[in-house]
């Protein structure tokens, strides 16, 4: 009888257990759905309460400056119609040609003296270029630009797949690779600002920015494209056309 009794408690212990369990369960899942439904409702709350309505502007001022081409671009064709080319020299100045010239003729000079060369070194064949010369070398650079190759020979190769009269009869390979490794827009023996990154480039960036402001005034709303990024240690540009010629010509600019 002793263990029949306590086996009868024992059970009714835990029919009590089991009973207290789904109680809280149930009471926990109460909980848990109201708690849901109340943020559901306070999330209705807060949209229900948002009034949609346009923007204000946060100015009212109107854009009122004069804009557009500030100059007539001038045309040296007998027809007096306006060519690429005339659009590219009134940008790409007789100054701007002439600091070319001169500061490349001072970086060969320059390398010539300090550098020991073997007698068989084609550096030596070296001369000092003219604004005529430079106007080609820059038109090769563009139509190299224009015409992809894998390598820099093959716009001066003979065989029948490859090759660029117009480059072949403008310069030889020789004379554009000199004109290529000299080439320098500043006096690297000057002293410049330790701040400016781009002091081998300034000349030149300084005046076609003048230039662009004389030309040419923008409007209220301007796109900008071609982003310039630093990424060391070169400066570059975010362009994934540009061929690896143009790359390296770049990076010579700024490296060298």
């Amino acid at each position: 009888m002793l263990f029949e009794e306590t086996d009868t408690e024992e059970s009714g212990d835990s029919e009590s257990d089991m009973s207290s369990l789904d109680n809280g369960f149930s009471r926990m899942q109460f909980e848990s759905s109201s708690s849901e439904e109340q943020v559901t409702d306070d999330g209705d709350d807060d949209v229900d309460s948002q009034v949609w309505s346009e923007i204000e502007s946060e100015s009212d001022i109107e854009f009122s400056e004069d804009y557009g081409m500030m100059e007539e671009v001038p045309a040296d064709s007998e027809d007096s119609a306006i060519n690429p080319i005339d659009c590219y020299r009134h940008f790409i100045t007789d100054e701007i040609i002439s600091l070319m010239v001169r500061e490349t003729s001072r970086y060969a000079e320059q390398h010539l003296q300090t550098q020991e060369l073997t007698k068989r070194s084609k550096t030596l064949q070296w001369k000092p270029t003219t604004n005529e010369e430079m106007l080609k070398f820059l038109g090769i650079i563009i139509e190299i630009g224009l015409v992809r190759m894998a390598e820099i020979e093959y716009y001066w190769s003979k065989s029948k797949l490859f090759g660029s009269e117009v480059i072949q009869n403008t310069m030889s390979r020789d004379r554009f690779e000199l004109l290529l490794k000299f080439f320098h827009l500043s006096n690297n023996q000057e002293e410049h600002a330790d701040q400016d990154r781009l002091f081998r480039l300034r000349p030149l960036l300084d005046s076609l920015r003048a230039k662009f402001k004389s030309i040419y005034v923008p409007g209220s709303v301007i796109s900008i494209f071609g982003v310039v990024v630093r990424t060391s240690p070169f400066i570059e540009s975010l362009n994934p056309s540009r061929s690896p010629l143009e790359h390296a010509w770049f990076k010579s600019i700024v490296n060298s």
